[in-house]
């Protein structure tokens, strides 16, 4: 009898550390970029990331001085941005574009993606739908 209450003990608390785990795999928005802040990056796409949980964007964003920084810009899942329209070969690499972001907590060069537009105005992307 001991053997079985063990076994149940063990089973009814093997969810608690999935759950566990799973919310510690993921961030806060809010916690992690400072959404109280809006800012304007123009850059050259050099990469797009199209990965769970989030897709990434990489830039080369050069600055009044002329020297180029690498910035790495979050969007929503996967799902969500398809599900928004938005597909992977929108935006490939060389592509110049301007992204609406909050910028990083940590003043790294990282930022959550508001919106995204070509170079010429172009609307291409926003979290609330496709252009």
């Amino acid at each position: 009898m001991q053997r079985y209450s063990k076994l149940l003990f063990l089973i009814s608390i093997f969810p608690i550390f999935c759950f566990t785990a799973a919310s510690q795999a993921h961030h806060s928005l809010v916690g992690e970029f400072d959404t109280s802040v809006s800012f304007e990056l123009r850059g050259e796409i050099t990469e797009v990331e199209w990965t769970n949980p989030h897709i990434w964007l990489y830039l080369d964003v050069e600055d009044e001085n002329g020297e180029v920084a690498n910035w790495q810009c979050e969007m929503g899942s996967p799902n969500q941005l398809f599900r928004l329209g938005w597909r992977k070969e929108n935006l490939p690499p060389g592509t110049v574009i301007r992204a609406r972001a909050n910028p990083a907590r940590d003043s790294s060069n990282t930022c959550s993606t508001r919106s995204i537009t070509l170079d010429d105005g172009t609307p291409v992307f926003s979290r609330t739908g496709n252009q």
